[in-house]
């Protein structure tokens, strides 16, 4: 990462896809292959975010948001994570890995801070009750726009976080890793693929032949890979 203009950039990147993901439009843009690539494009580096925000996707693949249920935040957690890989270099061993985990970490700390989130919004409508019950607009309005400005805020806060945290440490850590560039690539997008193909098929096991059209694709994805120049 390049300056402070760079990082206000990401954090209003992230901010914003945070947005998407209950608040705001729930346009798909808070999924990670999207955030992590405006994340990276937002450093002239798209490709790199498109890599990194495709193997977090395998982990998102795990995430059930509905409800009141508790589930990580992926957008600002994208968007630190296509940073990352674009200020540790794609070629160098070890950023991959490091991206994955600041991605996860971040989507952590998205998680916790949506409940914080949420304890807000229901204590002003707790105190706008008898306002709302009695059908005021300027209550609902009141509502929605502390809502958005809460999230929008929830989103910068953690977007900043995570940005700040792996800076801290990309640095240091892939100079110390030993790791061959192969492995260094191998082993998360191994335990991501894992992880997505797990998730999948329990999302799909009551449908007839799941397992089949499971395997089917996992090989059809082989023969591709196997026929790259």
């Amino acid at each position: 990462m390049t300056g402070v203009a760079s990082f206000v950039l990401l954090v209003v990147v992230g901010a914003l896809c945070s947005l998407d993901t209950v608040s705001v439009a729930q346009a798909m843009v808070s999924r990670p292959i999207v955030s992590a690539t405006l994340g990276a494009a937002a450093l002239g580096r798209p490709w790199e975010g498109l890599v990194v925000g495709a193997v977090l996707e395998l982990f998102a693949l795990e995430t059930l948001p509905f409800g009141a249920s508790r589930y990580p935040e992926w957008g600002s957690a994208g968007v630190v994570a296509g940073a990352t890989f674009v200020a540790g270099g794609i070629d160098v061993p070890g950023s991959l890995a490091l991206a994955i985990l600041a991605g996860l970490g971040t989507a952590w700390i998205g998680s916790t801070s949506m409940v914080w989130h949420r304890k807000l919004v229901a204590k002003v409508a707790g105190d706008l009750r008898d306002d709302l019950a009695a059908g005021s607009a300027a209550a609902v309005t009141r509502l929605h726009i502390t809502g958005i400005a809460s999230d929008l805020w929830r989103g910068g806060v953690v977007t900043a976080t995570g940005l700040v945290a792996a800076v801290a440490v990309t640095s240091h850590i892939l100079e110390a890793w030993r790791l061959a560039y192969g492995p260094s690539v191998a082993v998360p997008v191994i335990v991501a693929v894992a992880v997505g193909m797990s998730a999948t098929f329990r999302a799909a096991k009551g449908t007839r032949g799941a397992g089949w059209f499971l395997l089917a694709g996992a090989a059809a994805g082989a023969g591709v890979l196997g026929v790259r120049p």
